[in-house]
């Protein structure tokens, strides 16, 4: 993907900086501009720290791949390479100079200093733009290359492994760590690194010449085994860093908006004008499903309830819900009856019998709790929407204060959750709570503590947008994020279970948790970009 040169209505915040000392002495001029660069990279990588770092998903299949390939294919491969033909060799030898760091980031520094230089001496606002993103793309060059072979240079030096020439005397694992000897600084693979770098950097900025790169970082990525300067894994360490590295000062240079469109790389929030009135929470033209044909109430808040073999909670429940929501006013219950086997149906319906704000439903057979609470959210009728369990452990009184959260966010806001303080859980359970949670926020980096609790609000439309999956409920904040949507937390009292036992298990907790948490993680690697939607017709 390409990144267009800034024009001269461009609202980047860096894009004139050189422009600005336009008259002066080129070298102050420069040297002025490079200065203000580096405070505003410094300051965007501050604020933005974390979007830098290489996700856990992703660290963790590298350090596999990498032990993987060290104890399975290093001796292997380190061997045959002494059987090449020396033509071969000697073509290695010429090549593998190409991945030298300073090969690239001299012209890039070269290239970056002419722009400049060139952008002092032109009259033309225009053009003197123009100018000034070329040599902001040649600063993210040398940049992309510069920092990840420098933190390769550093480790190498701190691991200390000897090169493959010297396996068969010492083995593939011999090690003097903080050594500046050229024989101990086989891993990572510094040339690795640069070409891999090499990769980003030049799709970012030039995309048609990507695969030119690609073919050429394959040379050199074998030549460095060949030339028995590495083992495969130091090849492949190197690699994983340089798009790292790369990476990250890709997405740096893109949110400082230096060099860089910061639409093609940074999330962004959606136009919420695309989907609600400017007026806050005005009417919604999103089609309704058929189990929510009557029309003859139009509720402010729709309350959905899950349930389960919950016969003698529903009673208590809903009178907690019409007390607590009084305020409200008009409401409706929602309760989705997810094939319980003990009564709940026909508790539900007696239940409903004198009051037309409850709505139940049934499933034929128990298709889980994300199925229940997409179910009810179809067919409500308001365009705010609260969930909470049925076993009476969410307490009702909190809904105000989630509705309350959710309309004082106004459109950017997608989610109010409810996060548990005085757990009234058992220890184990809680225990895996506490697990499952830590190894959510680490993966999915979803900034909430706690996604267990039922009590959510959200807009109606902006739910029914997900994607849907089995195990949705857990996973509302991270895709909600996803959508470029703020999420705003709510602390709740949780209370004990009045009746029944729940109705999950270790094996819900544990197996299919960790699979739809990598099935999120991959999702939300896939959304790169959430578009920024305008109205183009502006009616009167």
């Amino acid at each position: 993907m390409g990144v267009e040169a800034t024009g001269e209505k461009s609202s980047s915040p860096a894009t004139d900086l050189l422009s600005e000392f336009h008259g002066n002495r080129p070298f102050r001029t420069i040297a002025c501009g490079l200065a203000r660069r580096l405070l505003i990279l410094s300051a965007t990588a501050r604020a933005a720290s974390r979007d830098l770092q290489p996700g856990i998903g992703a660290l963790t299949a590298a350090i596999v791949f990498i032990l993987a390939c060290a104890l399975l294919l290093d001796k292997p491969i380190a061997a045959a390479m002494r059987y090449l033909p020396l033509p071969m060799t000697s073509f290695f030898h010429a090549i593998t100079t190409l991945g030298e760091g300073w090969v690239w980031m001299l012209p890039f520094a070269l290239a970056g200093l002419a722009f400049a230089w060139a952008s002092c001496a032109v009259r033309s606002r225009r053009s003197r733009a123009r100018l000034v993103v070329l040599a902001e793309r040649a600063f993210f060059m040398f940049s992309a290359v510069a920092v990840p072979s420098l933190a390769t240079t550093i480790l190498k030096h701190g691991v200390g492994r000897f090169r493959p020439r010297y396996f068969e005397s010492l083995g593939i694992f011999h090690f003097e760590p903080f050594s500046l000897a050229a024989s101990k600084a086989s891993f990572p693979s510094g040339h690795a690194t640069t070409v891999a770098a090499l990769i980003i950097a030049v799709t970012a900025v030039a995309p048609r010449w990507k695969f030119a790169v690609m073919m050429l970082a394959l040379f050199v990525f074998f030549s460095r085994i060949a030339v028995e300067a590495h083992y495969a894994s130091d090849v492949l360490a190197g690699a994983f860093i340089g798009i790292a590295g790369a990476r990250a000062m890709r997405t740096l240079f893109a949110k400082a908006r230096i060099g860089l469109r910061s639409d093609i790389f940074a999330a962004v929030r959606p136009e919420p004008a695309a989907h609600l009135s400017q007026a806050g929470f005005g009417s919604s033209t999103w089609p309704r499903d058929e189990v929510s044909r009557e029309r003859s109430l139009t509720p402010r808040l729709s309350i959905v309830v899950p349930m389960r073999n919950e016969a003698e909670n529903a009673g208590p429940l809903i009178e907690e819900i019409e007390r607590g929501c009084s305020e409200l006013l008009p409401i409706e219950i929602i309760c989705i009856d997810d094939g319980s086997s003990d009564g709940t149906a026909a508790r539900l319906a007696e239940l409903g019998a004198g009051r037309r704000h409850l709505r139940a439903f049934r499933h034929a057979t128990s298709c889980g709790q994300s199925a229940a609470v997409r179910t009810g959210v179809r067919a409500a009728r308001a365009l705010i929407v609260v969930t909470l369990d049925g076993d009476g452990q969410n307490d009702p009184a909190f809904i105000p204060k989630l509705v309350e959260a959710l309309e004082a966010g106004g459109p950017p806001t997608g989610l109010v959750a409810g996060q548990r303080v005085g757990r009234q859980d058992t220890g184990f359970k809680k225990l895996q709570s506490r697990v499952a949670n830590a190894v959510r926020g680490r993966v999915l980096r979803d900034g909430t503590r706690d996604t267990g609790c039922g009590l959510k609000a959200f807009r109606r439309d902006l739910f029914l947008a997900l994607p849907y999956f089995d195990g949705l409920h857990r996973f509302l904040p991270a895709l909600m994020r996803r959508e470029g949507y703020e999420v705003r937390l709510v602390d709740v009292v949780d209370r004990a279970r009045r009746a029944g036992r729940s109705n999950y298990g270790l094996f819900d907790r544990l197996w299919i948790g960790i699979l739809d948490l990598f099935g999120v993680w991959w999702l939300i690697r896939r959304r790169r970009r959430v578009p920024i939607v305008s109205n183009l017709r502006k009616d009167a």
